[in-house]
């Protein structure tokens, strides 16, 4: 009986005894040898040998190459030979190897196997590295576009429009060259230069709300018009055109005008509207058409004044309308611009008429500047520059007192001249007994004429030829 039970006994202990020298004869293979089903890097080093597994290693370095993904889809590569990529042995393969516990060669079949990643086994040459990341084309200068700013530009038309940004393709090398030495020494085999932030991109881009603002402006500046109103119907129209010529944006996009030729364009005004040293045809009381130059009398603009008020109206950048500034003015526009209320004197026939709103008020004789001793009267057209009573007229060689004094050039002037003169005025007494240069008026007439007469009337002084009629006051 004991024999029976004996014998499974020491079966069983042996079966047990071989596999187990047979689990530990498998394990025994994988001393000096790793397990199957083991990764390095990702590099099957199954079965291998420490010096096998860096062979293959070193094999796999060989075929490394980073890949550059790159705006506008394009790819390009840097190989290993190109920046001296190469497996270094720095031991690890053996502490992975030293760290597999050969018992457990089974286990790691179970589990799937084991993947070991080393960090230091590989090195490279930085200035290889560099050069050949400058030889790509991404680096050459012909296939490189620089990025540019959206900006203001002004169309054929006039008018001003954003115009988009451009991306360009720059790459900020030293950006790049960090992110390639970042991979070289991980072993990442690609790079996305976009999603990594290396390209130099533009500052300012076509959505801008303030370059859209400005543009808006600008374009508003374009469109208005400024209308000069020139007296009595007539108006000069400085449109969107001329405007938009003179416009300009300066360096950060707001409205600038061209100065000069504003001044140039007032000038132009000048030219064309302003009378005061034009001849000016004029009718007489007498019926005759005389030429009489306009001496204080009319319009003349003050071009400097105007040109500078015209330079901050088109700033203010609205539509308007505007009188220009002058120096002098006048009644009205038309043939001559005297209007229906002056004063007219004629030296030939020693007459002086005053027309209010077209009515005559005074017609008189008068005595005007002495020929014989060079003291004549001036001709033109001015106008009466002031108004008084109870003056005294002092020159060289006199001092008189007059009631009325009405000036209208240079110290010349009407004032009534009865308390020397009498009745006697008219015919010839200014060729010889003449005065200074004022026209003497009998008192009655002159102060009829400085009570209705208003300071600016116009005076029109002339020679006729000394024919025709005209009517009296009486």
């Amino acid at each position: 009986m004991k024999k029976r039970v004996i014998i499974p006994l020491v079966i069983g202990a042996a079966a047990v005894i071989g596999l187990a020298g047979t689990y530990l004869g498998i394990g025994l293979r994988y001393a000096d040898r790793f397990f199957e089903n083991t990764s390095i890097n990702g590099i099957d080093v199954s079965g291998m040998t420490v010096s096998q597994a860096e062979e293959a290693i070193a094999g796999m370095v060989e075929d490394y190459e980073i890949t550059l993904k790159e705006r506008g889809g394009s790819r390009e590569t840097i190989g290993a030979e190109q920046m001296g990529y190469r497996f270094v042995s720095g031991g690890e393969v053996q502490e992975f190897l030293d760290s597999q516990n050969i018992l457990e060669w089974l286990p790691n079949r179970l589990r799937g196997g084991t993947a070991y990643t080393m960090t230091a086994a590989t090195a490279f040459e930085e200035e290889r590295l560099r050069q050949s990341m400058l030889e790509l084309n991404c680096f050459d200068p012909e296939q490189v576009t620089a990025p540019a700013d959206a900006e203001i530009v002004r169309q054929e038309d006039g008018s001003y429009q954003v115009t988009p940004e451009i991306m360009g393709n720059t790459l900020q090398e030293e950006k790049v060259f960090e992110l390639l030495k970042d991979a070289a020494r991980t072993g990442e085999r690609e790079v996305d230069l976009e999603a990594e932030g290396c390209y130099q991109n533009p500052s300012i881009y076509g959505d801008d709300e303030e370059l859209n603002e400005k543009a808006a402006t600008l374009n508003r500046y374009a469109s208005m018009t400024v209308t000069y109103q020139m007296g009595g119907d007539v108006t000069e129209v400085l449109d969107s055109a001329t405007i938009t010529g003179w416009l300009s944006a300066d360096e950060n996009d707001n409205p600038v005008f061209d100065r000069e030729a504003i001044r140039a364009y007032v000038a132009g005004l000048a030219e064309k509207y302003d009378t005061i040293g034009t001849w000016e045809p004029f009718t007489t009381s007498l019926g005759q058409t005389v030429y009489v130059e306009a001496r204080t009398y009319g319009w003349q603009l003050n071009q400097e004044q105007e040109a500078e008020e015209l330079y901050q109206v088109l700033m203010a950048g609205e539509s308007t309308e505007r009188w220009p500034v002058y120096y002098e003015g006048a009644a009205s526009r038309g043939v001559n611009d005297i209007g229906d209320t002056y004063v007219e004197i004629d030296y030939t026939t020693q007459r002086m008429w005053y027309y209010k709103d077209g009515s005559l008020v005074v017609d008189t004789p008068v005595v005007t500047g002495c020929v014989a001793n060079g003291t004549e009267s001036p001709e033109g057209i001015f106008c009466v520059v002031d108004k008084s009573e109870d003056e005294i007229l002092k020159g060289e060689g006199y001092s008189t007192p007059v009631d009325y004094w009405m000036p209208f050039y240079e110290g010349v002037g009407i004032h009534d001249a009865d308390s020397w003169r009498g009745n006697s005025y008219g015919g010839s007494i200014y060729l010889y007994g003449g005065s200074h240069g004022c026209i003497n008026t009998p008192t009655a007439n002159a102060a009829i004429m400085y009570q209705e007469m208003e300071i600016g009337t116009p005076v029109i002084c002339y020679k006729s030829d000394g024919t025709g009629t005209h009517s009296s006051l009486g």
